[in-house]
């Protein structure tokens, strides 16, 4: 359905009849009931703010419907500039919220305004269905080539094939850089403002940082055991780690501002964002016009990276069906090492990580888990963390007992930067795929790829396609070839539906730790065996 306008006169009724049009529209995109009364709850207040504001009679203009992809309502109005969505005192979490959707967003161009909310993003399997669907028409087409001439097999993988892959990582690795530079400057600018951030945002990001570091380190010592990896080159330097360790500090210092990006060298670009971001914090209110600048380039580069990520379908087909012609499929047969390994480290330290958790809360880990696990399963089985963020917020709440404050603030923050799961994901993939590729690993190889997975699941977005981007800094920092990311693809395919559930429960667990830490804890709550119900106002909408 194309999203067409429709003119209203502000007033009570129209208030009704625009919300209970919302609703049927919902229900016809077959939306659970919960996330249908909050999008109206959400929409009428919003009118109800215009009315409040400007009074009965202006003009407003409701459009609903499909574009680019997505299911939004927009609303549309002549007047002073007037922004409806209200104030919060967590623009953090709201800014995080915007930029996946599931907060209203307004902007303004003289007297017009614009007010859009995403009713339904485009699904995450769509994505994947389309990985799958190039997998098979790769494998058929590279089938096919016993039956096509040389010469023509040769011609298409030259004069198609290598460019369309080449130039798909041309575009990635051409905003990656930018994308990974103004997201951890806009990170630090928002620590150091504590309007937004505060004592406890600090202290969960701290806790989030260094638990994915340590899963990271954990993660690569059990690895190591079950890898026959190629330390001859490093055998030097592990005789002298402080020597090692020291020239790898002063190797990841830049030689200029420019050349990190056009290289791509990751560990430089990183080291710029946070000279700068301290920079700006300490240029003071000076320098608020750049850090707002560098607040709007963040989700710009994350939506022009997503725009990239809808060619990887194309990217798999042309790298697989070149190593089909050339006769490299061997190296899939190594696929299933990293898949076992994956599952295995992610139940392991899972259970680990709930049993410190419950011995930290001093409640029954099986309790912990019940309470959590109408969660874990939507976002396992959508395979998507923003699905399952309205029923883990509500779980934190009313199943935990953590205050509305911190769970509105922490929980939409953590859904971004916390991703355990996909730290131990991309620690095997860069251990196992240095076993595959025969990558040569030092100490200061270790100490990197301990680092950098670490920022990587930290600084990266949420987006679709998301993941490549990761693969792709992870590789050109490590020494992995290229041709690596259609394998990584592929794995993230089968692995991302638990990677994400385990996502969500072991942040929801983590939350609740620093909930009780910092004393934002009803521990009766926590150990009821029923969940905490509310009175609400009734609504005069039903």
């Amino acid at each position: 359905m194309k999203l067409t306008d429709q003119d209203f006169r502000l007033d009570g009724t129209t208030v009704d009849k625009v919300s209970e049009d919302l609703q049927r529209y919902l229900h016809g995109l077959k939306q659970e009931r919960r996330s249908v009364q909050q999008i109206r709850l959400t929409v009428e207040e919003l009118l109800l703010n215009l009315l409040t504001h400007y009074g009965e009679g202006m003009t407003i203009s409701v459009g609903v419907g499909k574009r680019f992809g997505r299911h939004i309502f927009r609303l549309r109005y002549e007047a002073e500039p007037f922004d409806p969505t209200g104030e919060s005192e967590n623009s953090l979490s709201d800014d995080i919220l915007r930029s996946l959707g599931l907060f209203p967003a307004w902007s303004c161009r003289g007297k017009r305004n614009t007010v859009s909310l995403v009713l339904m993003d485009r699904p995450k399997r769509s994505a994947m269905v389309k990985i799958l669907a190039a997998i098979i028409a790769a494998a058929l087409l590279g089938a096919a080539g016993n039956v096509i001439p040389e010469g023509v097999r040769r011609n298409v993988t030259d004069g198609i094939l290598s460019p369309a892959a080449g130039g798909f990582l041309g575009l990635l690795n051409t905003f990656a850089g930018l994308m990974i530079f103004f997201t951890i400057c806009n990170g630090i600018l928002n620590m150091g403002d504590p309007s937004s951030f505060g004592r406890v945002g600090k202290s969960v990001l701290t806790r989030f940082a260094g638990i994915s570091l340590g899963i990271s380190a954990v993660t690569a010592a059990l690895s190591m055991p079950f890898l026959r990896l190629d330390f001859s080159s490093g055998a030097q330097e592990i005789g002298s780690p402080l020597v090692s360790i020291s020239k790898m500090f002063f190797d990841i210092l830049p030689g200029n501002i420019v050349d990190p990006f056009r290289t791509g060298n990751t560990f430089h670009i990183i080291v710029i964002a946070a000279l700068i971001g301290c920079g700006l914090l300490a240029f003071g209110e000076r320098g608020q016009r750049i850090r707002g600048l560098v607040g709007e380039a963040a989700p710009l580069l994350q939506q022009l990276v997503s725009s990239v990520c809808a060619l990887i379908p194309l990217f798999v087909f042309s790298v697989l069906v070149k190593q089909i012609w050339s006769g490299q499929l061997g190296i899939l047969a190594s696929a299933l090492k990293p898949i076992l390994m994956f599952f295995g480290l992610t139940l392991f330290l899972s259970a680990a990580l709930l049993l410190l958790s419950a011995l930290r809360l001093k409640c029954s880990p099986l309790l912990l888990l019940k309470k959590v696990a109408p969660t874990f399963l939507v976002a396992f089985t959508s395979a998507s963390s923003v699905s399952a963020l309205p029923l883990g917020m509500e779980t934190c709440e009313k199943k935990l007992g953590i205050k509305s404050s911190m769970v509105s603030f922490v929980y939409p923050l953590g859904s971004v930067i916390f991703m355990p799961s996909s730290v131990i994901y991309f620690t095997v993939i860069a251990f196992t795929f240095a076993e595959i590729y025969q990558v040569p690993v030092s100490l200061p190889w270790l100490v990197t790829s301990v680092i950098i997975v670490t920022l990587i699941a930290i600084a990266l977005p949420p987006i679709p396609g998301g993941d490549i981007i990761g693969y792709s800094i992870l590789f050109s920092s490590l020494g992995i070839p290229e041709e690596a990311l259609l394998l990584a693809t592929a794995l993230g395919v089968l692995t991302d539906y638990l990677a994400t559930g385990a996502n969500v429960a072991l942040m929801i667990f983590q939350i609740t730790s620093e909930a009780n830490r910092l004393h934002c804890l009803d521990r009766d709550t926590l150990l009821s065996r029923q969940p905490t119900v509310k009175k609400e106002k009734k609504n005069s909408l039903g």
